[in-house]
C-alpha cells in the first residue's frame, strides 16, 4: 500500500473515478453535494456552482494527490447549476487531465473552440418520470469531455457531446449499482481522444439508432474542437458501452452489454447469435470508426463485459460478470463456481485463447468491476467492489473470494474492495487481497486505472455513515470530514514486475571408451521462455535442457534465461572440471640457432596418447607430421602450436612454444693468453662467450705461420712485442669474427735448470732439490734413482714438488743420485749429490 486518503471534504462527497500520470501522482474524481470541498489556491473553480443543495444537486470535485498522498497538488470544483458527474479520467502526454462525464447543466463550462459549446439536453430524467436513477436531471443530460491544464488552474478545452436526446447514461441494461454512470475515455500517442458511452438520441452523429439506448464510440481531436468520427453500436434493444482501447495499428476495440438479438457485425465472430438474457459484446472498429467485426460474449444467463484491454501482441482481454456457467479453459487458474470472468480472444474476435471464472457462487456476483489491466509481462490485474451497496441489484457478499498468502488484508466484512493479479494466460494466482474498513466501500460509477508498472489508482466512495476506511500516515485526508461519505483514494503497488531467474544443475557420467564427460544439464530457471547456453568449449545451445560431451579441461558454463514477453533476462554460471581418464598430452621439442640466417627450425613431436599431429607456424595453416622442418622468411619471434589428436575419441590437446631468430647477434667476447717457454716456443689459449659446438679457429702468427685449434704453439726468434691474428669461424651461423692481439713475449733460451748438489741437514738452507724453468708443456716428469737403480723420488709436477732428501719418510744416505727429466722434447739425464 503506497497510500490511502480521504478527499477531506466537509460536504458529502462520493467517489467515482481515478487515474494517474507519468510522475505517479493520483487523480481522484467524484461528486460533491455542496460547499466544503477542499480546493487549492488558484484552482480553476474554487466554489460550488449549484444554487441549491441536497441529494439531487451536485458538482464534480477533482483532486490531484502527490505520488505519496501527502499533498494536494491541486483541487477544484467543476460544474454548472444542475447535476454533473465524472465517469472516466485519463492524463495525456502534456500532463492535461482529460475527463469524460455527464452534465445536466446548460452552463457547464466550455471553451471557445469547443466542438459543441451548447447544451442540448433531452427529456427529463427524474423519479417522477420513472427514471431508475437516484439523481434528477430535470433538463435531460449531455456528455461532456474536458481537459484541465497541468496545474489545475484552467480548462485547456471543454465541449458538450449530445443532441436532442439524453447521452451518457446506461439505462435499461444496468444490473449493478453504478452501472448507469459508466463509460471510458482514452487517448492515443497523438493525444487524440477516444470515448465509449451510450445515447438515447435519434440524431446522434454516426448512424441511425435502432431502438431505445445504443452504445456510442467517437473520437475528438486533441483540442476537442472537431469530432473526428462517431459510430452508433446497437440492435433492436438496449445497449451500453463500457470500455474502449486503441490498438497500435489504429484499430479501436470496445466492449459493453446488450439485450439485442440482432447486434451488428457478429457474423464470423466467436458467437454470431445472442446467448440469452443480457449478453456482453466486443467490437473492433477501423481507425475511422467503422464496425469491422463483433461478437456476443456470455452464457444463457445474464452476462456483461465491462472492461477491455490489449496486450503487446494484439490479443484482446475482457473482464465481466456472468450468472451462467462461464467456460473455464484447461490449465487456467480459477474457481469451480464464480460469477466473474476473464476472457482472452484473438484480434479477429473469432477465437478464444483462454477464459476462466472466479468467485464464490454462480448465482450472485461478488464484485462489480472497477479497473482492469494487462501489463507488459501479460499479468492480468483487476479490481472490483461488492457487498451491501450492490445487494439490491444482482450482487452479494465479497466473502469467499480467494486471497494469496501475502495478502494485505486477508479477511473481509463482506462489503469491501477486492484486488486480484493472475499470471499470463491466467495460469496461476499471483496476488489477491481485500481492502476496506467497517463501512460498505463501493463506487457510484466510473472507472479507475492501473498504471503500466502495476499500481492501482482506485477511487472509492468511502466511510459512508462511519469512519471505517483505512488511511495511511502523512496523507492530506487522514479522516472523513463530512457527515456521510468522502471520496477515498487508494494507491497500491502490486509489484508485478518480475525478473527472469536462471538456475543450472547437472548430472555427469564418464563414457567407458573415450573417457569423455557426458553432462545432462538441468534447467531450473523461472519466468523465462527462451534459453541460451554457452558451454565454454565453442559449443552453444538454445535447448531447455541440453546434453553435452566434454573432453579433458575446465569449462565455465553460462546460461542466459530470457523472458521475451517482459523483455528481461538473467544469467548464471558454473564451472565443470574434467581431469579423469586418459587424454592426449601434447608436447614437442625444437632445434634451431638464433643466429641462423636461413631461419630454419626443426620440431619433433614428443606427445603421448595421440595418433595425428598438426603444426601451425606463426598462425598459418596446419602442417601434419611427426617431425617437421620449417623455414621463416625473416628474422623475428614466431609462435609454434602443436595440436595432438586422439583419432579414436576425437580428443585433442595443444602445446605452444616460440623461436627467435636474429642474425645480428653480438660477436663472441674472446680473450687470448700467450705463455712464453724456454727454447723460443709460445703457447696460446683462447676463451670466449657465446660458445658454439661448431666454432673453428684460424691463427696467423708474425712469422706468417698459419695454424688451427683452440690451443696452438709457435716459436719466436727473440723476445719482443708480437701481433697475433685470430679468425673465429661459426659454421652454424655462417659468420666469421676477426680479432688481433698484441703482446710482449719473453724468450727463455734454457728449458730447465737442475742443481747438482743440495744439503738437507736441517739448517734451513738448500734443504730441497729445487728445479727452475718454465712449465709450458704437457707431460713433464722428474725421477731420482739411487745407485742400485731404485726410484727414491718421482713427480709429474717438477716445478712445484721438490725432493727433501727422504725415502719413505726417512733421511736418505749421503750419496750421488741419478735423475731423469722427461719432457715432450725428450729425456734429460744427470746426477745430483746429497750432502749432509
Amino acid at each position: 500500500l503506497v497510500f490511502s486518503s480521504f478527499s477531506g471534504s466537509t460536504a458529502d462527497n462520493w467517489g467515482y473515478t481515478a487515474t494517474f500520470d507519468a510522475q505517479e501522482n493520483l487523480y481522484g474524481g467524484g461528486i460533491v453535494f455542496g460547499t466544503g470541498y477542499p480546493t487549492t489556491p488558484g484552482a480553476f473553480d474554487a466554489t460550488y456552482n449549484d444554487p441549491t443543495s441536497g441529494i439531487t444537486t451536485m458538482d464534480i470535485g477533482i483532486t490531484k494527490f502527490s505520488s505519496n498522498g501527502s499533498q494536494r497538488v491541486y483541487s477544484t470544483y467543476i460544474g454548472g447549476d444542475k447535476p454533473d458527474q465524472p465517469h472516466s479520467m485519463v492524463v495525456n502526454s502534456l500532463g492535461e487531465l482529460v475527463v469524460l462525464g455527464t452534465t445536466g447543466s446548460s452552463n457547464f463550462p466550455t471553451t471557445a473552440s469547443a466542438y459543441d459549446p451548447s447544451f442540448n439536453g433531452g427529456p427529463p430524467l427524474t423519479s417522477g418520470t420513472g427514471s431508475p436513477l437516484y439523481f434528477d436531471f430535470d433538463d435531460g443530460v449531455d456528455l461532456f469531455v474536458l481537459k484541465l491544464n497541468p496545474t489545475g488552474t484552467a480548462l485547456s478545452a471543454s465541449t458538450f457531446i449530445g443532441t436532442s436526446g439524453n447521452e451518457g447514461l446506461n439505462l435499461g441494461i444496468d444490473l449493478n449499482y453504478g452501472d448507469p454512470m459508466r463509460g471510458e475515455v482514452v487517448v492515443d500517442d497523438q493525444d487524440q481522444v477516444f470515448v465509449v458511452s451510450s445515447t438515447q438520441t435519434s440524431t446522434f452523429p454516426g448512424g441511425t439508432p435502432t431502438q431505445l439506448t445504443d452504445a456510442v464510440a467517437f473520437s475528438l481531436n486533441p483540442n476537442l474542437s472537431n469530432l473526428r468520427w462517431a459510430t452508433l453500436i446497437g440492435g433492436n434493444n438496449h445497449e451500453a458501452g463500457y470500455g474502449i482501447k486503441v490498438a497500435t495499428n489504429g484499430k479501436i476495440f470496445v466492449t459493453g452489454g446488450t439485450r439485442s438479438t440482432n447486434f451488428p457485425a457478429t457474423t464470423g465472430g466467436l458467437h454470431a447469435s445472442a446467448r440469452g438474457g443480457v449478453d456482453g459484446w466486443v467490437a473492433r472498429l477501423s481507425a475511422s470508426g467503422a464496425i469491422e467485426q463483433s461478437t456476443y460474449i456470455g452464457t444463457t444467463n445474464n452476462d456483461q463485459s465491462f472492461f477491455i484491454d490489449l496486450d503487446k501482441y494484439g490479443a484482446v482481454y475482457i473482464f465481466g460478470q456472468s450468472l451462467g456457467i462461464y467456460p473455464r479453459s484447461a490449465g487456467t487458474w480459477g474457481t469451480q463456481n464464480g460469477a466473474q470472468f476473464i476472457h482472452k480472444l484473438n484480434e479477429d474476435l473469432n477465437q478464444t485463447l483462454f477464459s476462466t471464472r472466479f468467485g464464490s457462487s454462480n448465482s450472485i456476483v461478488n464484485i462489480v468491476p472497477s479497473a482492469f489491466n494487462v501489463d507488459d509481462c501479460l499479468n492480468i490485474l483487476l479490481s472490483g467492489w461488492g457487498g451491501g451497496v450492490n445487494g439490491g441489484a444482482q450482487g452479494g457478499t465479497t466473502s469467499g473470494l480467494p486471497v494469496s498468502a501475502d495478502a494485505l488484508r486477508p479477511n473481509t466484512d463482506g462489503s469491501d474492495f477486492y484486488f486480484l493479479v493472475v499470471t499470463r494466460n491466467a495460469q496461476s494466482l499471483l496476488y489477491a487481497t481485500y481492502f476496506g474498513g467497517s463501512s460498505s466501500e463501493h463506487v457510484d460509477g466510473g472507472t479507475s486505472r492501473f498504471s503500466p508498472r502495476g499500481n492501482i489508482y482506485q477511487a472509492v466512495c468511502a466511510a459512508c455513515g462511519g469512519q471505517g476506511f483505512p488511511t495511511t500516515p502523512g496523507v492530506v485526508g487522514p479522516t472523513r470530514n463530512s457527515n456521510n461519505c468522502n471520496l477515498g483514494v487508494i494507491k497500491m503497488d502490486f509489484e508485478t514486475s518480475v525478473t527472469a531467474d536462471a538456475s543450472i544443475n547437472f548430472e555427469a557420467d564418464v563414457d567407458t571408451v573415450c573417457e569423455n564427460l557426458v553432462v545432462k544439464f538441468t534447467n531450473g530457471s523461472a519466468n523465462a521462455n527462451q534459453f541460451f547456453w554457452d558451454f565454454g568449449n565453442g559449443q552453444t545451445s538454445n535447448l531447455f535442457e541440453p546434453t553435452v560431451t566434454f573432453t579433458k579441461g575446465t569449462y565455465r558454463i553460462r546460461l542466459t534465461a530470457i523472458d521475451t514477453i517482459c523483455d528481461i533476462e538473467d544469467t548464471t554460471s558454473l564451472v565443470i572440471t574434467h581431469d579423469k581418464g586418459i587424454f592426449p598430452e601434447a608436447s614437442f621439442e625444437t632445434e634451431y640457432f638464433a643466429c641462423d640466417r636461413t631461419f630454419e627450425v626443426t620440431v619433433w613431436n614428443t606427445s603421448i596418447d595421440a595418433q595425428k599431429f598438426f603444426w601451425s607456424f606463426n598462425g598459418g595453416g596446419n602442417v601434419q607430421g611427426d617431425t617437421v622442418v620449417h623455414r621463416y622468411n625473416a628474422p623475428g619471434t614466431y609462435p609454434i602450436r602443436l595440436v595432438a589428436l586422439d583419432t579414436n575419441c576425437g580428443t585433442t590437446d595443444t602445446a605452444f612454444a616460440s623461436v627467435f631468430f636474429d642474425p645480428d647477434l653480438p660477436a663472441p667476447d674472446v680473450k687470448v693468453a700467450p705463455d712464453s717457454c724456454k727454447d723460443g716456443r709460445v703457447r696460446v689459449n683462447v676463451s670466449y662467450t657465446l660458445d658454439s659446438i661448431d666454432y673453428q679457429f684460424r691463427w696467423t702468427f708474425p712469422n706468417g705461420v698459419v695454424d688451427t685449434g683452440k690451443v696452438t704453439t709457435y716459436r719466436i726468434p727473440t723476445s719482443g712485442t708480437y701481433t697475433v691474428k685470430l679468425e673465429l669461424i661459426d659454421t652454424v651461423c655462417n659468420a666469421v669474427y676477426p680479432y688481433e692481439f698484441t703482446s710482449g713475449i719473453l724468450r727463455y733460451d734454457q728449458r730447465v735448470w737442475i742443481p747438482n748438489t743440495f744439503t738437507p741437514n736441517g739448517d734451513g738452507r738448500n734443504e730441497e732439490l729445487v728445479l727452475a724453468g718454465n712449465n709450458c708443456f704437457e707431460g713433464d716428469r722428474f725421477t731420482i734413482l739411487n745407485s742400485f737403480g731404485n726410484v727414491v723420488f718421482e713427480t709429474d709436477r717438477p716445478f712445484e714438488e721438490f725432493w727433501d732428501g727422504r725415502i719413505n719418510g726417512k733421511p736418505a744416505q749421503q750419496d750421488t743420485y741419478v735423475y731423469r727429466f722427461e719432457t715432450e722434447d725428450g729425456p734429460l739425464y744427470g746426477t745430483v749429490n746429497l750432502i749432509r
